[in-house]
């Protein structure tokens, strides 16, 4: 039995708490957990005109989702922005999600795509130009720095004041994972946090699913009978994160709530910015 209606039956129980809930009181909490994020990180102030990362996929599309319920409360007003990687086979369809979003969800979209910021090039011609160089593993790492500045791009395109994307704890404790596996102390220096304030003249950035499991997303996207794409890019295979999710899963067999002690760990981490990983055998 749902341990917070007490009528309806539990369908599932919920890794941290150890709460069994049903699916409308589990969204209820996961809906109410989100604001919570954002109210006390106060990541998104009233009156903010948020631009939503969107891929179509699972998180970007909860993100959508929730966000949109919240607005009221929140007082903030949402555009959709989407990148077109040029990816071939691949985004045509993500892009087909997120359309059906917007149009369902009655929210303004704007596509941008690499070829148009970037003179021509698409991660497909990146694929092809590093093919065989050594760096065709890189992919995954190009595609994170064009990805960010055409976010950006689409953002300020919009008018937006703030962005949002849908990074949950998994995404999150991975990236801590594989700063840690790299001897990256510089980023491990930085830690968590719930995004970054804009330094630089960028604009905020914020993750308000970053507490939320990746196991609960999806819970939320199927109670909420989400529309979303699912397959994963063509090009993540090759990609060093793929380890990192790996060695992830391992740790959550022996430990459900690992993705969000590495993230709290994160923010915990005060390392000199100047530090250096000490050598081999040392």
């Amino acid at each position: 039995q749902c341990s917070s209606c007490h009528e309806a039956r539990a369908a599932l129980r919920r890794p941290r708490s150890g709460q069994a809930l049903c699916g409308p009181c589990f969204c209820t909490a996961f809906e109410a957990e989100v604001l919570h994020t954002v109210l006390a990180g106060r990541l998104l102030p009233p009156g903010a005109v948020v631009a939503v990362g969107a891929s179509g996929g699972k998180d970007s599309t909860v993100l959508a989702h929730v966000l949109r319920e919240l607005a009221p409360r929140l007082g903030v007003s949402l555009r959709l922005v989407a990148v077109d990687e040029g990816i071939g086979g691949y985004r045509d369809a993500a892009l087909a999600a997120v359309r059906r979003q917007a149009a369902r969800w009655d929210l303004p979209l704007t596509v941008v795509a690499y070829a148009d910021l970037f003179g021509g090039w698409t991660m497909d011609a990146v694929a092809r130009s590093t093919a065989g160089t050594g760096r065709s593993r890189a992919c995954c790492t190009f595609c994170g720095v064009l990805r960010r500045r055409a976010l950006e791009e689409g953002a300020r395109l919009v008018g937006a004041t703030h962005i949002v994307t849908g990074h949950n704890a998994d995404d999150m404790a991975e990236t801590v994972l594989m700063n840690f596996l790299r001897g990256d102390a510089g980023r491990l220096a930085r830690g968590g946090g719930l995004g970054s304030r804009g330094e630089g003249g960028a604009l905020p950035r914020c993750r308000p699913l970053q507490l939320a499991s990746q196991k609960e997303v999806v819970l939320y996207a199927h109670f909420r009978r989400l529309d979303y794409f699912s397959e994963e890019c063509v090009y993540a295979p090759e990609a060093f994160r793929g380890h990192a999710r790996d060695l992830l899963k391992l740790l959550e067999a022996a430990r459900p709530t690992a993705a969000l002690d590495l993230v709290h760990s994160a923010e915990r981490l005060a390392l000199a910015p100047a530090a250096r990983p000490p050598p081999p055998g040392a």
